[in-house]
């Protein structure tokens, strides 16, 4: 006789190694391209967006794969975008600020 007892079988995380840590990199190297292209003049320069995805596609993706989330590299993506687009927000507010100061002579 045939048991139909289900066992649960766990789902597979992602794992720290070179495959992860490759698309981690590749992933903040093409959203830091895109926002650059998003942005166009305002806001950061094009080394400024690869860097900054590059690093906050790496930090955010290493924390999701230690606390064992599910999805790594989504956390990622959405996270970089979300970093890249707050920095560069700040930095075209910054350079705004300088053009309308206006000194007193």
């Amino acid at each position: 006789m045939k048991s139909s007892t289900r066992y649960y079988q766990p789902v597979h995380m992602e794992e720290l190694n070179g495959v992860t840590i490759y698309w981690l990199i590749s992933i903040g190297l093409a959203i830091g391209y895109i926002i650059d292209l998003i942005m166009g003049r305002r806001g950061m320069h094009l080394a400024g967006n690869l860097t900054g995805g590059v690093i906050g596609s790496v930090l955010i993706g290493l924390a999701a794969v230690y606390l064992e989330l599910f999805g790594a590299l989504l956390f990622a993506a959405v996270g970089t975008v979300s970093f890249l687009f707050l920095v560069n927000i700040f930095s075209t507010h910054a350079q705004h600020g300088n053009e309308t100061h206006i000194s007193k002579s």
